[in-house]
């Protein structure tokens, strides 16, 4: 390690721990807050039962991103990336793609210091404008769609799938022969349709077992 890397250890990624467990602190005490006001105030509260029951259903759900999301995301987002993109949500439809977009736009090396900085500024700024875009539409958003065309209105649907389609193309470029072997993994998978909690990770961990091996082939051919 050099002292470079010493200078951003110290100044920008530490600050960033300490910054980033407050924020995530914070936001679990908001989020626990209001009911635990409302059971401390009224002494009211749900079964343990249907505690439970919710508590499972989320846990199948999002479980494995717990782990799977943390190994796929972190090359690109970065300690920075990750602490943002989680406490302002959306991580895959939009803070990765901004991320992504003022990265290549710069010409910056995934995973260099450099770009986790371009990064987290970028999906910082994709929070402010979120906020924004949600209030405005929040004030004028159903006077504005009963105006609106139905194509326009059906045209909607067709967003999510656009920034995915623009995600893949970035990714594509960037390594085609890992995006291939990712691609023709996650095909197979669909096909078997085996367990929710093996999809995913069937996916990554094969797909970094390639990028590894190639890596490795790479360098000895060098």
């Amino acid at each position: 390690m050099n002292h470079t890397d010493n200078s951003f250890e110290n100044l920008y990624t530490k600050n960033i721990i300490r910054t980033g467990r407050l924020t995530a602190s914070l936001a679990v005490l908001f989020c626990l807050g209001p009911p635990l006001f409302i059971y401390l105030k009224y002494g009211i509260f749900p079964p343990v039962k249907n505690l439970i029951a919710g508590y499972l259903i989320i846990l199948s759900m999002f479980g494995i991103s717990y782990f799977t999301d943390m190994i796929a995301f972190f090359p690109t987002t970065g300690l920075s990336g990750i602490y943002l993109g989680y406490l302002s949500g959306n991580m895959s439809g939009v803070r990765l793609p901004v991320m992504l977009t003022a990265q290549e736009a710069l010409n910056t090396q995934q995973g260099s210091q450099k770009a986790e900085i371009i990064g987290t500024i970028a999906m910082g700024g994709s929070v402010f404008v979120g906020i924004i875009c949600t209030t405005v539409t929040a004030i004028v958003g159903e006077p504005l769609l009963n105006i609106l065309p139905d194509f326009v209105v059906q045209s909607f649907n067709y967003v999510t799938p656009a920034i995915m389609g623009s995600l893949i193309s970035m990714v594509a470029t960037m390594n085609f022969k890992a995006f291939l072997f990712a691609l023709l993994m996650s095909v197979t998978i669909v096909l078997f349709n085996p367990p929710t909690f093996i999809q995913f990770p069937a996916v990554i961990f094969s797909t970094i077992f390639i990028c590894i091996l190639m890596h490795k082939n790479k360098k000895e051919d060098d």
